[in-house]
């Protein structure tokens, strides 16, 4: 069985600054997997090397299987990947949230092309697993920073991923917002069988959900858990 994600002595350069130094790093299928380091780290570099937006200049990066250095195009595999980024451009503008929840379709619906019934169904359904139906005709920015935070679970739901990407998902919540947020990640992980990687800066919120956990510092990644 092949690796969901597999990283292998990569290193990413950005400007003349070294950001990751060979790093390793692999889940498995349907393991959570935590990436821990302070702010400047390269957590966020990291995911977008995992989601094909930032190529390496050396190493070898694999996902779900495929060699990413082998496709110049790699939007079939990005429909295979849910990214909850730390900040959601949904937030800015006046949209309602079951719309913010079906943009997720889009990858799937194909360009240009008007949502189907069953789009709808799986907004619907993603918003459901995330405990937001009943905001589904507010806008997002009048919800709070978790509220919001689950919108954008949502809409990577919808998307039908094989792997679940999350940018620093508690930041900016207090104490109690960021342990739901957590715990419905962690029961979304389990019930819909995904990989998940989630890079974060407090180790301790994160070790409770994650079979492994990776430190980043200086570049390099060391396996802590």
């Amino acid at each position: 069985m092949h690796h969901s994600i597999e990283l292998k002595d990569v290193y990413v350069r950005l400007g003349h600054v070294s950001v990751l130094e060979g790093v390793d790093i692999e889940a498995k299928p349907y393991e959570f997997i935590s990436v821990v380091g302070a702010n400047g780290a390269g957590k966020t570099t990291l995911l977008k090397v995992v989601n094909g937006t930032l190529r390496p200049f050396k190493g070898q990066v694999s996902v779900l299987g495929h060699d990413l250095f082998q496709f110049k195009n790699l939007d079939f595999l990005r429909r295979d990947i849910g990214l909850v980024p730390q900040k959601s451009n949904s937030n800015r503008f006046p949209i309602l949230v079951e719309e913010a929840v079906l943009i997720g379709r889009y990858g799937k619906i194909g360009f240009m092309q008007r949502p189907k019934e069953v789009d709808w169904d799986k907004a619907y359904e993603a918003m459901k697993i995330a405990g937001i139906s009943q905001f589904s005709k507010k806008l997002v920015h009048e919800l709070s920073g978790g509220e919001r935070q689950k919108v954008a679970l949502a809409r990577a739901l919808a998307q039908e991923p094989s792997i679940l990407l999350l940018d620093e998902p508690t930041t900016y919540l207090d104490s109690k917002s960021q342990s739901e947020i957590m715990e419905t990640i962690h029961t979304i992980h389990h019930q819909r069988g995904l990989t998940t990687l989630l890079v974060s800066h407090d180790s301790r919120l994160v070790e409770q959900y994650s079979d492994k956990i990776y430190l980043l510092k200086e570049g390099k990644g060391y396996l802590i858990k």
